[in-house]
């Protein structure tokens, strides 16, 4: 079986964070020489100007984008590479099944090393290695190029504005800079001439790359082990389209009595059939007599229609707040720079007006999850340029516009009145007994729960907490400085646990500087002790990068089984990156 939805919807996160950074820096770039121009030339000498700017951008781009595909390229080829490995291991067991049970014949061993020797596996691979980072090139070039006449387009509109006198030279600049941040960086991915955000372009193609190359491998493993039949997975929130095949059982040769021929039925090979653009169904071999259909959908077709319109709603949110994000982090980088306090109280008015105008954005978002049960997805909100401390000039400069200009300019997302941090008590600090029973307390009373509850325990003993949402807490927004050096704790809901911390805890708990940082759900407790070790970001992002890259061959020489793969796969690859950082990391069981 390959990749289920929730991993084929992860594997390009790096990627797009990746290409995130890479459209923030190009917008950063155009925005600062935009603010470097002389807007006041005389016309004569106005294309000479304009021409030195577009150059010295073009270089500049060029050259971060040859940065970023080096990285690229080596990424996506470690995408490729896990991806197959988790497909050809699913189907291995099916094969081994009607090997033991004599529906196929021969050494199910000997016929699968026979296949991903060969020049036929070796070939597959390769294709879909250069298609996709061959679409990864054209992607980043048509973005520079769209950088470029975006640079030339905002030049010549702020010259004219301010030329015809209808604009000063920090009016226009503002207007120039405010647009920019709001459109991004588009790039041309079809044929057709439709223009997509960078990161969304590499979503589609990593995910339909992947797809695809998966899906050929499978069907060539088939081939060896003379397996004539697939049956195609199943998921709710389907494409109408491609609801038809859900857990549909197809015969791969033609004329077969029972089943349908899977290419005709299925368009497999076409960018709108399975394993096409952004396709998230997978297949895989059904034998029948030992085989039963394990992805019939439990759901009705009005069912799926419903959750897909629900998907397709949150998706529309997601934009919506990456666009506010865009600006935001633009904004900020243009009042930074800003000398004149005129133009900069400018700035600042309009920071503070579209932060509000993204928290009722995503308390909206909000709403629509909790409404419709569906989670949230981080790596689709995301903006690169809109860290840590954009974030939190964000979330103070809303409170700020809110308490001047009313609730209907946008409040702040509340999830709730226990939501923001409120203290509980106080604590000996030195008394580490009476500290871990506190925390282990909080764990018991709150790991059943829907949402996350987070509780910080302060160097100067005071006790604080709050609630977050179904999958995150805010932790850095919410209890700022009161985290360094302090013991927390967190818990995860029963349906969000991986059964360990997350990348985000140990990225955050590494920048906030806690002590000691806990966690448990309904079945364990977890532990870092930093030990006092100081880490930056890039720390803990080549420990990261280091434990998934040698992530099966780790878990298997830790004698970790399939059994309980679900509950150790994410424990073992955090102990890989606890090990690598020089921190103490435990896992045990709840009494």
């Amino acid at each position: 079986m390959a990749l289920t939805p929730a991993q084929l919807d992860k594997l390009p996160d790096s990627m797009i964070q990746l290409m995130s950074e890479l459209q923030d820096e190009i917008i950063s770039d155009v925005c600062r020489r935009i603010k470097k121009t002389n807007l006041l030339t005389p016309t004569a000498e106005w294309q000479l100007v304009k021409a030195n700017q577009l150059t010295l951008s073009s270089q500049e781009v060029k050259r971060r984008i040859a940065q970023k595909l080096k990285i690229s390229e080596r990424s996506v080829k470690e995408l490729y590479t896990d991806a197959v490995r988790t497909a050809i291991r699913e189907d291995e067991k099916i094969y081994k099944f009607a090997m033991a049970d004599g529906i196929l014949s021969g050494d199910y061993r000997e016929k699968l090393t026979n296949y991903t020797r060969s020049v036929a596996f070796s070939n597959a691979l390769k294709k879909g290695l250069k298609n996709t980072n061959g679409l990864m090139r054209n992607l980043t070039n048509s973005a520079a190029a769209a950088a470029n006449r975006q640079l030339s387009d905002a030049l010549d509109l702020a010259y004219l504005e301010v030329a015809s006198g209808a604009f000063t030279t920090q009016e226009a600049v503002f207007k120039a800079v405010k647009k920019l941040g709001a459109d991004g960086i588009k790039c041309v991915s079809y044929k057709s001439g439709r223009t997509d955000q960078l990161d969304v372009a590499v979503r589609r193609a990593i995910v339909t790359g992947i797809g695809k190359t998966c899906g050929d491998m499978q069907l060539g493993l088939a081939h060896e082990m003379d397996c004539q039949l697939v049956e195609v997975s199943s998921h709710l929130g389907a494409r109408p389209s491609h609801a038809e095949w859900q857990g549909q059982i197809y015969s791969l040769v033609k004329g077969h009595p029972k089943y349908p021929y899977f290419y005709d039925a299925t368009g497999y090979g076409t960018g709108d059939g399975l394993c096409g653009w952004n396709c998230r169904h997978s297949f895989f071999p059904y034998f029948d007599g030992l085989s039963r259909p394990a992805n019939e959908p439990n759901f009705s077709r009005a069912e799926n229609a419903q959750v897909y319109a629900d998907t397709q709603k949150q998706r529309g949110y997601e934009r919506a707040i990456r666009k506010s994000k865009r600006e935001l982090a633009a904004l900020d980088g243009a009042r930074s720079a800003e000398n004149d306090p005129i133009a900069k109280a400018k700035y600042d008015s309009e920071f503070a007006r579209k932060s509000a105008v993204l928290k009722r954005q995503e308390a909206r978002l909000a709403e629509h999850l909790q409404a419709t049960g569906l989670l949230p997805d981080n790596s689709r909100v995301r903006v690169d340029g809109f860290g840590r401390s954009v974030s939190r000039k964000a979330v103070h400069a809303a409170k700020k516009y809110r308490s001047t200009h009313g609730r209907g300019s946008g409040a702040p997302v509340t999830y709730g009145k226990n939501s923001f941090m409120h203290k509980v008590g106080t604590v000996d600090f030195n008394d580490k007994k009476a500290v871990y029973e506190l925390m282990e307390r909080f764990e018991d009373k709150f790991n059943s729960k829907s949402r996350e509850y987070c509780l910080v325990i302060a160097k100067d003993g005071s006790v604080y907490m709050a609630r977050g949402r179904a999958a995150e807490i805010d932790t850095d927004v919410i209890f700022g400085s009161k985290l360094r050096g302090s013991y927390n704790t967190h818990t995860h809901p029963p349906d969000q646990t991986e059964y360990s911390f997350s990348k985000q805890d140990i990225y955050g708990a590494a920048a906030d500087g806690s002590a000691v940082m806990r966690a448990a759900d309904d079945r364990f407790r977890y532990e870092i002790d930093f030990k006092g070790t100081k880490l930056t970001r890039n720390d803990v992002e080549d420990a990261i990068y280091h434990a998934e890259l040698c992530r099966p061959e780790s878990y298997d020489k830790k004698g970790y089984t399939l059994n309980d793969f679900a509950e150790n796969e994410q424990h073992s690859m955090i102990e890989d990156i606890c090990e690598q950082l020089g921190v103490e990391y435990t896992r045990w069981k709840k009494n």
